[in-house]
């Protein structure tokens, strides 16, 4: 039974935690399947939505500890789960985080990684390697230290307490705050949709130089005026124009 599904509509793609008996503990099973995901969902759809199944208390409670190797030399331990987290901004398309429960350690980084997170009000996010007294990879501080106050992601690491929802909208953190489950289908289907519908040359492009410029990613100049240019040709510049004029919603086609 697989631990991670995807499902593309409408040009979204949702890729759905489903190891809710075991808190979406991340072992190497749920990572592999994870990043797999994420890279087709980025492949066949505008958008990426990551969620887990709805109405859970816990969204996921971090690693599985029981797939770390707490001894190994940490120069030779190949951490999957950091392969996945640092792959999130290189990936062609926005990905929303659409968060309902606690969410901890390796977990919280995935969530802070996306380009978007939209919560419940009862969300939590918290980075505990502090209670377990193991490091923490560059990429992810770096991740941590572009997506918050730099106070605040030291007091998340220091203290390895959770953060409201609230909180973290009002840090910039969270694009958006739901009441519910319910309210937190509608707001993300509708940021989503919103994103789907507008042109994704363009979106691909002002990704890439965003979080290059945030040196999340390492996409050289070159490429990026490649997907600029790629951008500007495309049909896509004659249908917004075209539409601007005839006051009318544009169909993007994506070429």
């Amino acid at each position: 039974m697989p631990l991670v599904t995807l499902d593309i509509r409408d040009a979204v793609a949702t890729v759905t935690l489903r190891r809710s008996d075991k808190l979406n503990s991340l072992n190497s099973q749920m990572i592999g399947e994870l990043g797999d995901a994420l890279d087709a969902g980025s492949r066949q759809a505008r958008v990426v939505v990551l969620r887990a199944e709805p109405g859970v208390a816990v969204f996921s409670a971090g690693h599985d500890l029981d797939d770390v190797p707490i001894h190994a030399d940490p120069h030779e331990w190949d951490n999957p789960v950091e392969a996945v987290i640092a792959g999130i901004p290189a990936l062609d398309v926005p990905v929303i985080a659409a968060v309902e429960g606690t969410v901890w350690g390796a977990a919280c980084n995935l969530v802070v990684a996306c380009d978007l997170i939209v919560a419940t009000r009862n969300a939590t996010f918290a980075i505990t390697p502090a209670k377990l007294g193991v490091p923490y990879f560059r990429a992810g501080l770096s991740i941590f230290a572009r997506s918050l106050p730099l106070h605040v992601a030291k007091a998340m690491f220091y203290t390895a307490e959770p953060i409201t929802a609230d909180q973290a909208h009002g840090f910039g953190l969270v694009h958006s705050v739901a009441e519910d489950t319910s309210e937190l289908d509608a707001q993300v289907a509708r940021l989503a949709g919103r994103i789907a519908s507008l042109a994704p040359l363009t979106i691909r492009s002002v990704k890439a130089e965003l979080d290059a410029l945030d040196g999340l990613t390492d996409v050289d100049e070159g490429q990026l005026r490649e997907l600029a240019e790629r951008a500007w040709r495309s049909d896509d510049v004659k249908e917004g124009v075209a539409a601007f004029r005839e006051r009318r919603r544009p169909r993007f086609s994506g070429r």
